[in-house]
């Protein structure tokens, strides 16, 4: 459910956060940003994660939690779509976990494509030391990248994540490999550090992926 009220608070960048909608778990009302949405397959009754706010019809929408998203299927999702519905927890952890790798993927790919965002050590140290990237990217088998000096700067400033591979993040800049990249786009940013905060909480010893690592871990 969308709360209709103007929200007065702003974030740290003087925005007005977007409208706030419920947990189909806890009944707490939150920011969207701030939720999972999850649509209903009308024929079979199964779950999907719609991380990218894309598919058509009604969704539901719970927060990151596996607790929330245990209490969602006891009932809360049911309700919500008024109809009877199939999944587990497990399942859908897994789809948040690869929805959210596939959404970072897609972000990067089009913020490339846009010219806002690129890759290479010396151009990546650059564009953070003269304040221009908004997020850096490091991949999560790149041990000597994740110890560059701007590199630890920007895991201390909260700017920078690791994910997925030197080969699959080079695929995306057209080379064999690539270490690490820098977003320059705030927004681009920002959606790529939602995608991965929603799957965080999901990426346990029971749903594995190599997208899902910490810099500070190298």
């Amino acid at each position: 459910m969308v709360d209709t009220k103007q929200h007065e608070e702003r974030n740290d960048l003087g925005v007005k956060p977007g409208p706030r909608r419920q947990c189909a778990g806890c009944a707490k009302r939150d920011f969207a940003d701030a939720l999972l949405r999850v649509v209903l397959d009308p024929e079979d009754g199964t779950l999907a994660v719609d991380l990218a706010d894309s598919r058509f019809g009604r969704g539901a929408h719970v927060h990151a939690s596996k607790e929330c998203m245990q209490k969602a299927l006891r009932g809360g999702f049911a309700k919500v779509f008024k109809s009877k519905v199939e999944g587990t927890a497990e399942s859908l952890a897994e789809q948040v976990v690869v929805a959210a790798d596939r959404r970072i993927e897609g972000l990067i790919t089009g913020a490339r494509r846009g010219k806002l965002a690129i890759a290479g050590a010396d151009v990546v140290r650059e564009a953070y030391r003269e304040g221009k990237a908004a997020l850096i990217v490091v991949a999560s088998d790149a041990a000597a990248a994740a110890k560059l000096p701007e590199v630890q700067d920007a895991i201390g400033q909260g700017k920078a994540i690791g994910w997925s591979n030197k080969q699959r993040l080079g695929a995306i800049f057209g080379r064999d490999e690539t270490a690490v990249c820098a977003v320059l786009h705030e927004g681009v940013a920002e959606a790529i550090g939602r995608a991965r905060a929603h799957a965080a909480p999901f990426a346990t010893a029971e749903v594995r992926s190599e997208a899902w690592s910490s810099s500070e871990d190298r």
